[in-house]
Order: C-alpha cells, then sequence, then structure tokens
C-alpha cells in the first residue's frame, strides 16, 4: 500500500507532466504549414498573368514571406517578426516588371530561316516571351494577296506585344492597285511615293493603336538587307528611304535598324561569306537575294542584341 504522501508527490506530477508532453506531441505530428499547404502546384496552376504579378506583388503575402526565410523565427520573434523583416521597405518596386513580348512580323524573311532563327534566339532569353506571324511574298502593296492591315492589327490585339518588330518590302516594288476607293498607282510615276509612303503610314497606326488595358507597342522595324540583284537592289534603295522616313516620323517609341551594315565590307561591297558558328561560311544563296540558314544565323546573330537594347535589356551575344 502507497502511503499518503507518495501518492500525493504522484498526483502532483501527473498534474505538471502531461501538459508538456501533449504539447511536445502535438509539434511533431501537426498537419504542414498553412503556408506550405497552401502553396499551388506548378503541374495544375496555370501561370499567372502580367497583371495577376503586378497586383500580387503590391500586397505581399505572408505565406510567402515565411517560406522565404532561411532559418524559423525564433520563439522569442514569433511568425510576425518573420514576416515584417522579409517586407518589402517602401524604397523598393514591389511589382517585378514580367518578360518583355515581342512580336515579328514580315515577308519571306521573316517567314523562312532569319525570322525562325530570331524568334529562338528572343524567344530563349528569360525576360523576353517572343511570337511570330509572316507570310512568303507579301508586303504592303497587295493588300488583296495578303492584307497586313487587317492581320499586323489583329495580331497586336492577340499578342499585346511591348514591340513589334517588322520586316518587308521586298515585294513592294510594284503598282499599287486600287484599294479601297484609292485608284491605282503605277510604280516609277510621281505619285508612287506618296502612296506608298500613306500604305506604311496607315499600317504604323494600325499596330501601334494601343490595346484596351494595355500601352500602345513599340515599333522596330528593320531595314531591308542590301540584295545581289541590281534590278531589285536599285527599288529598294527607294523603298528604305520611304520606310526609314515613315519610322521616324513616330518619335523616340520606333526604331529604325539599318540591316545593310552587317552585311558589306569595308568597301561597301556586299559580303559573300562570313564566320559563323566558327568556320567561314556562304550568307546567300546563288540569287544573291535569299540567305543560306548560316546567312540567317548570322544575320540574326547581329539583330539580336540590337532588339535587347530597344527592349532597355543589357546588349548580349545571341544564344
Amino acid at each position: 500500500m502507497i502511503s499518503e504522501p507518495i501518492a500525493r508527490a504522484i498526483a502532483l506530477f501527473t498534474l505538471t507532466a502531461l501538459p508538456v508532453l501533449a504539447c511536445t506531441t502535438g509539434a511533431t505530428v501537426d498537419a504542414p504549414p498553412a503556408a506550405i499547404a497552401a502553396e499551388p502546384s506548378d503541374a495544375t496552376s496555370p501561370e499567372p498573368a502580367d497583371a495577376d504579378l503586378a497586383e500580387a506583388a503590391e500586397v505581399p503575402s505572408e505565406d510567402a514571406a515565411v517560406l522565404a526565410k532561411a532559418e524559423p523565427a525564433t520563439a522569442q520573434d514569433g511568425p510576425e517578426a518573420a514576416i515584417a523583416q522579409d517586407a518589402p521597405s517602401d524604397s523598393e518596386d514591389a511589382a517585378p516588371q514580367g518578360p518583355r513580348t515581342v512580336l515579328i512580323l514580315g515577308d519571306s524573311l521573316a517567314a523562312t530561316g532569319f525570322g525562325a532563327l530570331l524568334e529562338d534566339k528572343l524567344d530563349a532569353h528569360p525576360d523576353v516571351v517572343c511570337y511570330r506571324k509572316a507570310k512568303s511574298a507579301s508586303g504592303l502593296a497587295r493588300p488583296d494577296f495578303y492584307d497586313w492591315f487587317d492581320q499586323g492589327p489583329r495580331q497586336v490585339e492577340f499578342r499585346k506585344p511591348d514591340m513589334v518588330v517588322v520586316v518587308m518590302g521586298g515585294n513592294d516594288g510594284q503598282d499599287l492597285p486600287a484599294w479601297k476607293g484609292g485608284k491605282r498607282v503605277l510604280w516609277g510615276s510621281a505619285d508612287w511615293p506618296g502612296a506608298y509612303r500613306g500604305r506604311i503610314d496607315d499600317f504604323l497606326g494600325k499596330i501601334t493603336t494601343p490595346v484596351e488595358g494595355e500601352d500602345a507597342a513599340r515599333v522596330f522595324w528593320l531595314g531591308l538587307p542590301m540584295m545581289g540583284m541590281r534590278s531589285l537592289e536599285k527599288k529598294l534603295v527607294l523603298i528604305r528611304q520611304i520606310q526609314q522616313e515613315a519610322v521616324a516620323a513616330l518619335g523616340p517609341d520606333a526604331v529604325y535598324l539599318d540591316t545593310t551594315q552587317f552585311l558589306v565590307d569595308e568597301n561597301g561591297q556586299l559580303l559573300s561569306s562570313a564566320p559563323v558558328k566558327g568556320k567561314n561560311r556562304e550568307l546567300r544563296a546563288e540569287d544573291g537575294i535569299h540567305f543560306t540558314m548560316s546567312g540567317s544565323e548570322f544575320l540574326a546573330d547581329k539583330v539580336y542584341p540590337e532588339i535587347l537594347v530597344a527592349l532597355g535589356l543589357p546588349a548580349e551575344p545571341a544564344p
């Protein structure tokens, strides 16, 4: 039989020790913290739009702050202290800028090797998302064949780009057929430059019209490269001049890049070959107009860093 003093000691031990044991056990078998349990699965949750990211960044999530800590908060600090330490200060920009969206529009230069390679290089950049819409043999002279005045703004509305890269005009050295009530304008006539300039202005106005809720897209116009066919090159001299003047009229939100500078030697003669991936390779097909795949890569490597700079990103070699 247990004596009365020993019984009182056992009862006292039971009353004081059991709560401690209960707390210790609870700390090891409770469900994961709310911050971890609420974390969305990458496999099932769609990537939020830029607007969603900006909105979320304005009100820092308590869960995100807890997960960002390298070490758990001490008992003295408490979880509120951990959140306060990781919350952005008033001087910091709480809404990070998302990737820049680039849309490439153009004729066969955009439809074939050069356009595809340029798209791939831009899309591989962590701060750029790139799309491309192209049609061989198209341009602004023949909307009856392919209507860029309709397709251009449609693509802008769909993609909502920060910048539109345009390369077209190699097929435009011809008569301008009657269109939307206008009259036919003959190539080489005194009226042709003004009529063609009007079409470029119309096209630029359509692709720079702000989409609802978005800023107007900037324009990056690629001047047509020098061609090895004399008759075509003679036409392109005029077309380049009109395009450059139209782009310049848009002001600082538009850039015209002379691509011929990358394709001629110090004497202004067209390069037939150049180093590509460590080897000297032919740049043009036999017609002197179309690019080989090596030539397309050579030109894409030259244009790529120029577009990055225009986007406000550091220039870097093409990947």
